[in-house]
């Protein structure tokens, strides 16, 4: 069965208040209330460099933890993809990157980067879309936030998919 994919992005005046809903969402999928996700947060610095600062990938495949997150922030943030995905790993971002991007126009992933500012931080979520209402509601310290629902994506194989190139990399 399906499992259709949300793309959240949060804008925070600290990185102190995006790591209290990051760790709102971490309590979430703890206490079962969420399914599998990934999320990371960010900054973006004075001289408008974005950098990740968590990253958390609690779902079947934690081994390679941050990759949806990684994608993500590549995404909204092409630079990114030279911190985030290393030789090792880049093929499973470049298979969650595919997934994402599906869903999602370049024009959307450029205003939702557009909303971070210098000085301010992100929290990124990747997750199944039924869960994308408790990602909103444990999300109460951003200043600002757009949820995108990937139409046509699937978490589970998005993750099989990742999982399959890194070890068909790996050999």
């Amino acid at each position: 069965m399906s499992k259709p994919m949300f793309f959240f992005t949060g804008v925070y005046e600290t990185v102190a208040q995006a790591e209290q809903d990051y760790d709102a969402i971490k309590r979430l999928h703890h206490n079962k209330d969420i399914g599998s996700y990934d999320a990371a947060v960010l900054t973006k610095a004075m001289d408008g460099k974005v950098s990740v600062n968590k990253d958390e990938k609690p779902v079947k495949h934690g081994a390679y933890a941050g990759l949806a997150a990684g994608a993500g922030a590549a995404i909204l943030f092409p630079p990114l993809l030279l911190v985030t995905a290393p030789v090792a790993v880049g093929a499973g971002v470049g298979a969650w990157m595919g997934h994402l991007a599906h869903g999602m126009s370049r024009r959307d992933a450029k205003e939702m980067a557009a909303q971070l500012q210098p000085g301010q931080a992100a929290l990124i979520v990747v997750g199944i879309d039924e869960d994308s209402a408790k990602v909103e509601q444990a999300t109460g310290a951003s200043l600002s936030h757009v949820t995108k629902h990937l139409e046509g994506s699937d978490f589970d194989e998005a993750e099989d998919e990742a999982m399959a190139s890194l070890q068909a990399q790996q050999g």
